[in-house]
């Protein structure tokens, strides 16, 4: 793909390479120069707070089986279990 140097330096990210990586208004990303290079990443630091609105979204969209309460002993599907599991200390 390609995309041009606007005067102020700008490039515009295709839609399409936008919808793959899960882009959003004002998500920050990563620049790096090598050599004739540039690369750019998704900075994906704010994990926890995307898991909470996927949480989020799943308890308002989910048939009611799936969004019970859980009790604390079942510790297979408790948020703390869940944040340990991924490396994300509660």
């Amino acid at each position: 793909m390609r995309a041009k140097v606007d005067k102020y330096g700008r490039i515009l990210l295709p839609k399409d390479i936008r919808d793959e990586l899960g882009l959003r208004e004002n998500d920050e990303l990563t620049i790096e120069v090598r050599e004739d290079e540039i690369v750019i990443r998704v900075l994906r630091d704010n994990l926890e707070k995307r898991v909470d609105e996927l949480v989020e979204y799943l308890r308002s969209h989910s048939p009611k089986p799936f969004v019970a309460e859980v009790e604390e002993g079942e510790k297979w599907v408790t948020r703390k279990h869940a944040l340990e599991k991924i490396g994300l200390k509660e």
